[in-house]
């Protein structure tokens, strides 16, 4: 929880940096109706993350949240210097250390594994209703609920949630090679000249 304050504390906003903070440090659930749901410590949650048919436990949500937070930063600054794109670091770190804190209510260990808590409502729909409830700015609630991407019900629809929805899938996958079988294995990649991508697209060639 020290590495999600103390990137918490990022946040310019006054308003919005005590927001965060108390929602990292106490994230109920307000509705009475969801309050038989408990949450497990953020430290123990594992999350089952499935490519095709392969599913794998990945590494801890702290550490997760981090590495994506982080990697959201850096990226930004890519970008701003790069493109010369503002982008608004406080919306950004806010819907970062918060898109996937409400895991804690929707998966549980039993023994030595992994199951559902049977809660109805998904993570990111559980994250928006509480920040909806709790009077979080729409631009931080936008990036919760939209950090599955173009597949998701609610699409990035600025530079922020693109932002946080590449950097949250490229760690997902990572997390997916570390802890998975395709950790045992080499990873193969394959390279593919200019010339020779245009004849597999069936583009013609400029020579």
């Amino acid at each position: 929880m020290e590495r999600l304050i103390e990137l918490a504390q990022k946040i310019k906003d006054k308003t919005l940096r005590k927001k965060v903070i108390e929602f990292l440090t106490n994230p109920k659930l307000s509705s009475d109706e969801f309050k038989k749901y408990k949450p497990t410590p953020i430290k123990e949650v594992r999350v089952p993350f499935s490519v095709g048919n392969v599913t794998v436990e990945r590494g801890d949500l702290v550490t997760h949240t981090v590495a994506v937070t982080r990697g959201c930063i850096n990226l930004a600054k890519i970008i701003e210097e790069e493109y010369g794109i503002p982008i608004d670091y406080d919306t950004l770190i806010a819907g970062a250390l918060l898109h996937d804190l409400m895991k804690i209510f929707e998966w549980k260990r039993v023994g030595g594994e992994i199951k559902h808590s049977g809660i109805m409502l998904d993570h990111s729909f559980l994250g928006v209703a509480e920040l909806y409830h709790r009077n979080f700015p729409e631009k931080v609630i936008h990036l919760v609920a939209s950090h599955f991407g173009e597949s998701g019900p609610t699409p990035p629809r600025n530079f922020e949630a693109l932002i946080l929805h590449y950097v949250d899938s490229f760690l997902s996958l990572t997390e997916f090679h570390l802890y998975g079988e395709t950790a045992k294995q080499p990873m193969q990649i394959l390279v593919v000249d200019e010339e020779t991508m245009k004849k597999l697209t069936g583009e013609k060639s400029e020579k």
